[in-house]
């Protein structure tokens, strides 16, 4: 595999020198300005392109690592090279392979592979790569071929239908953006009791972490703790009466999923009464 880069930015930059540290051929970047290639190229031991057909002549695949919005406009002038036989990727996880429209005319082979981690630093994700998943999707014709290729270089991989990317990034979302989230709005509560705000995410952060970690080691069920687990609803009265009336909403909607956890835990505990008190919230 001979491996060109479109977008030179975090993603663009981590993957490739990923795959370079695992001994794949990187070809080299194009990107929106020719130095942001340049720096992508020197990083990973490749070629920077300020001619986009180029680049796509001299890769037998292509990686399109812009945003999201950028995909189609790429794809619309690529479509237009000889690209016969090549394996064009791009890394979205929202967007399916469907925004390769008629690839199947050009000879091509359209796929979404995207790495479920977050790319926060360009110059160090890639060192963290090797635990991270990746989904795939696309033309049945080398979708065996890239499954086996990522699980080569030490990445479990699933396969995700095409038709419910919404649905796979909303649960990528969901435990990433929105955790950052609800972990900001903790932190915000702490530092109402007036703890500072650096001191609120270091005090909390053994909680977040002894958390996520006990889900990893027994599951979310053996993990529950918490007010409504015990069925504690003289706690959950006090959190109503103090919580911002803007997030009692986020609260009954979190606090239901915890109901329906507790009651797989303790099948014998009545929770009758804390159903019926978050069900009249608004």
């Amino acid at each position: 595999m001979n491996i060109g880069f479109i977008g030179a930015g975090k993603v663009g930059f981590s993957l490739g020198k990923y795959l370079s540290y695992n001994k794949v051929k990187v070809e080299g970047y194009y990107s929106r300005t020719f130095q942001s290639a340049y720096k992508a190229a020197i990083f990973t031991n490749s070629k920077a392109y300020n001619n986009l057909e180029e680049l796509v002549n001299n890769s037998d695949t292509i990686f399109i690592t812009t945003s999201d919005d950028s995909i189609c406009d790429i794809w619309q002038n690529i479509r237009n090279f000889n690209i016969k036989d090549k394996i064009i990727c791009h890394t979205s996880g929202a967007e399916s392979s469907k925004i390769f429209l008629d690839i199947n005319n050009s000879g091509a082979f359209g796929y979404s592979i995207h790495p479920m981690f977050p790319f926060s630093d360009k110059f160090k994700t890639h060192m963290y790569l090797k635990g991270a998943y990746f989904s795939i999707e696309g033309s049945s014709e080398y979708l065996d071929y890239l499954c086996s290729f990522f699980e080569e270089i030490g990445n479990k991989v699933i396969r995700i239908d095409v038709n419910k990317k919404s649905l796979y990034h909303l649960a990528n979302v969901t435990v990433s953006n929105f955790v950052l989230s609800l972990i900001s709005l903790g932190c915000n509560y702490l530092e109402e009791c007036g703890v500072d705000s650096e001191e609120s995410t270091n005090a909390l952060m053994p909680l977040i972490i002894s958390n996520v970690k006990n889900i990893g080691e027994n599951g979310f069920v053996n993990s529950l703790t918490g007010s409504v687990e015990r069925a504690d609803l003289g706690t959950i009265k006090k959190h109503i009466e103090c919580i911002p009336t803007k997030d009692v909403y986020l609260y009954k909607t979190l606090s239901m999923k915890l109901l329906e956890l507790s009651k797989v835990k303790n099948p014998g505990r009545n929770y009758d009464h804390i159903k019926t008190f978050l069900e009249v919230l608004e």
